[in-house]
């Protein structure tokens, strides 16, 4: 299936993600774009119907990159046919909506509404054209928006700008839609800003900062707990691989896992390092007299392999014997 690029979000993410690591030193910052913390989408009701992803016909052929592709979101609506709002309608406008670039807007727009009414039948239809009007103002208008916005590391214009985004959407869609669509994103971002706050408090000590983060964490609802899990992994990944090609030492290393992570997954960590090295230095040690083994004239083959089988046995239980001969 075609990746869907969540314009709106992506935008938000990549703004936050630069600013959340361009105050950390000496790395260059790769930009890790943070995967969207999409919001949950509600469980259907027991009345509610899945409808068929299905296209027959569309008013222009599908561009090359999504032929043959499932379309991304479902359409639910419930036992009196009213349309059941959740972000898998997000999900089925950004599919198409990814789709520009490849055609004009004006095509995709209309192909959006051609497959909402092959899926569709009143009142539901009216309900998703109504939200489908009010999510494509909201993009042209985020692009404005946006433009007021320059690109800055003032903690309290990056806040400005999140709270003008939510009130924009608070002005477009209804508190329903507002939450399907809108609030597990509205969430990973304030979280983000929240801790890039808390790094920048002078007044606390990296141990302080990092108490407070994880404080921070702990504070969200669980399921977005576990969306932020990914994704802090992945920004910890690329961060720490860039310290190091900084050739910073692991004192900056540990900094940052203490930011990112908290103490007591810090130390988790730390002690998988430390496995991690003793099992190396164990490899290298074994091979290099499994080498000395292998180099003395005069053993048969047969003898040589015996040798070499001792020595397995001896410095390694029967499991770890497993991944050391894989």
């Amino acid at each position: 299936m075609k990746a869907v690029i969540y314009l709106p979000l992506l935008g938000s993410i990549l703004l936050l993600g630069w600013y959340f690591t361009a105050d950390r030193q000496p790395a260059p910052r790769s930009t890790a774009p943070m995967v969207s913390a999409a919001p949950t989408t509600p469980s259907p009701t027991p009345e509610a119907q899945q409808l068929p992803a299905a296209v027959d016909t569309i008013a222009a052929p599908l561009p090359a990159s999504v032929r043959g592709t499932e379309v991304d979101g479902r359409l639910e609506v419930d036992a009196r046919g009213n349309l059941l709002i959740s972000s898998q309608i997000r999900h089925l406008f950004d599919y198409f909506l990814s789709l520009i670039g490849e055609e004009s807007p004006a095509v995709t727009h209309q192909r959006i509404r051609d497959y909402l009414a092959q899926q569709l039948q009143q009142p539901a239809l009216g309900q998703a054209l109504e939200l489908l009007d009010s999510y494509l103002a909201y993009q042209q208008q985020l692009v404005d928006l946006e433009s007021r916005f320059p690109v800055t590391d003032s903690l309290a214009d990056l806040f400005a700008r999140e709270q003008a985004v939510q009130r924009l959407r608070a002005t477009l869609f209804s508190h329903e839609a507002h939450e399907a669509f809108f609030a597990g994103e509205e969430i990973y971002n304030n979280f983000t800003l929240e801790r890039l706050a808390i790094r920048r408090d002078s007044a606390l000590d990296e141990q302080e900062k990092a108490q407070a983060i994880e404080a921070l964490r702990e504070s969200l609802p669980e399921e977005m707990q576990q969306l932020l899990v990914p994704q802090i992994h992945q920004e910890l990944r690329q961060q720490t691989l860039a310290l190091r090609e900084a050739g910073a030492d692991e004192r900056q290393v540990r900094e940052l896992r203490m930011e990112l992570l908290g103490p007591e997954a810090t130390g988790r960590l730390e002690a998988l390092d430390q496995q991690r090295s003793q099992w190396r230095q164990r490899i290298a040690t074994f091979n290099a007299e499994r080498e000395t083994i292998l180099a003395q004239p005069g053993l048969a083959e047969a003898d040589r392999q015996a040798a070499v089988n001792a020595l397995l046995q001896e410095q390694f239980t029967e499991t770890e014997r497993l991944r050391v001969m894989n």
